[in-house]
């Protein structure tokens, strides 16, 4: 695996990996990232870009969600991908952006606060491993941002992502029993039960409502006290009530809604969220809910969708299938992928386009959305925890994504191709994943010290 544009070597035996360049690759590797940062980012106006930067400045982990494309173009079509997968049969539905903040609290629509992964905007069908090492890199950098783990800790915690992934996907061979698992505080352990319950009890929909509307003459409306909460010309305003009709039709699971109950009440802009979408057009839309009550309003969120950062480096064919499953709209395969990743997912789930020519994904938000605090991972007996949770919650999301979801689609078990390919190499699997996770970590340090140097 060479190439000009960023630096790789053989390792020992059968593992390849990225390794920190010689000067005279540091040179072109930072050409590089900085060519790449500013061709991806070039249609952002200078105050935001100036935002994004900002953000990104604050660690490699911020450095690293910011900078997607790049992994995706290191790795998206790496020959590593063959020992343990690379094929037809060892696709699903992934992530396309998977770090640790992209998975979390929030409810289901049985009520229940649950976790897993909760950001579909570069979802993409393609090799499982592109998620795992993804996932592993951010546990690292996590680690290592941490400051108190040292490298054999970090080995301990890669392994034990690794291991769990491999452990819950062997246990799903040959069952259905991924298609219906909840992550839960009655069935977590370590702290992440306790970060269950805590959003559970701190959270409320009163309490999101009050966060961002406040009550006029009893009826809620948005409140612009917020830096984030901008307001929106009554074109915009009715440009989103005219669309309500085509987003309610693409509304899936056979809810019965109550008469108002997607009567629209207000309408604002939300700034300022997010590292990777930064520059992506988001309103939120408050609707009147299940009765006139100003307590059980809800908000929605429409976020304008682009082309995933995956598409340019993983395949035509890929593209193809994941073009197939939304009918090339790019609202409708965050959905789409939200639907075949999750379990019990938001009846709100939809999509439309509005004037702007832009499509947008729509669903609520969610009260009890929650990121992990990572910072409170002070143990390695903690973080180790966490680490084999998430890989438990990766392999859940992935397995039912398979033909569990769509047999037309992949008409194989991920699962029991996973179990085959690793059953008896269990050992080299994990060592791949943490040598890819170690060398592309390291990558991440020096493309964010050289992104420093030049912006």
């Amino acid at each position: 695996m060479t190439s000009s544009r960023f630096p790789v070597r053989a390792l020992c035996g059968l593992l390849l990996a990225l390794s920190l360049p010689s000067a005279h690759a540091a040179q072109s590797r930072t050409a590089f990232v900085v060519d790449e940062l500013n061709a991806f980012n070039g249609t952002l106006p200078p105050g935001l870009l100036a935002e994004k930067y900002t953000r990104m400045k604050a660690s490699a982990f911020a450095f690293f969600r910011g900078s997607n494309h790049l992994y995706w173009k290191d790795l998206g079509a790496s020959p590593l991908l063959a020992t343990y997968g690379g094929t037809r049969a060892t696709r699903t539905w992934l992530s396309g952006d998977m770090h640790l903040n992209n998975t979390g609290a929030f409810d289901d629509d049985t009520g229940d606060i649950v976790f897993g992964l909760n950001d579909f905007d570069e979802a993409v069908i393609g090799d499982y491993q592109l998620d795992v090492w993804r996932l592993a890199t951010s546990l690292l950098l996590a680690a290592r941002e941490a400051g108190t783990f040292s490298t054999a800790d970090q080995e301990v915690l890669v392994d034990a992502f690794s291991k769990a992934y491999l452990d819950t996907m062997k246990g799903y061979a040959g069952n259905n029993g991924e298609t219906t698992r909840k992550f839960r505080a009655s069935n977590t352990y370590g702290l992440l039960n306790d970060f269950l319950d805590d959003v559970s009890a701190k959270n409320t929909r009163a309490k999101l409502l009050d966060t961002w509307t406040a009550r006029v003459q009893g009826v809620r409306q948005f409140s612009f006290t917020s830096p984030e909460a901008a307001p929106v010309s009554v074109t915009v305003r009715n440009d989103l009530v005219s669309r309500m009709s085509a987003y309610r039709a693409t509304l899936g699971g056979g809810t019965t809604w109550p008469s108002g109950y997607f009567t629209v009440k207000d309408v604002m802009q939300r700034l300022g969220a997010g590292i990777g979408s930064t520059g992506a057009t988001r309103y939120y839309v408050l609707i009147e809910g299940a009765t006139s009550s100003p307590d059980d309003d809800r908000i929605l969120e429409w976020k304008a969708q682009r082309a995933p950062s995956a598409w340019p480096h993983v395949g035509a064919e890929q593209v193809g299938q994941t073009n197939a499953t939304s009918g090339g709209d790019l609202a409708a395969r965050v959905v789409v992928a939200a639907k075949a990743l999750g379990y019990r997912v938001d009846d709100h789930l939809g999509w439309t386009t509005l004037a702007d020519g832009q499509p947008y994904s729509v669903r609520e938000l969610s009260p009890w959305k929650a990121s992990f605090p990572v910072e409170d991972l002070t143990t390695l007996t903690r973080f180790t925890h966490l680490a084999e949770q998430w890989g438990q919650v990766l392999a859940t999301h992935h397995a039912r994504a398979d033909k569990d979801w769509n047999a037309s689609v992949f008409p194989h078990s991920l699962d029991g191709e996973i179990q085959s390919r690793t059953d008896k190499d269990a050992a080299g699997f994990r060592a791949r994943v943490r040598a890819v996770a170690t060398d592309y970590a390291q990558q991440v340090k020096f493309d964010y010290d050289s992104f420093r140097s030049r912006f």
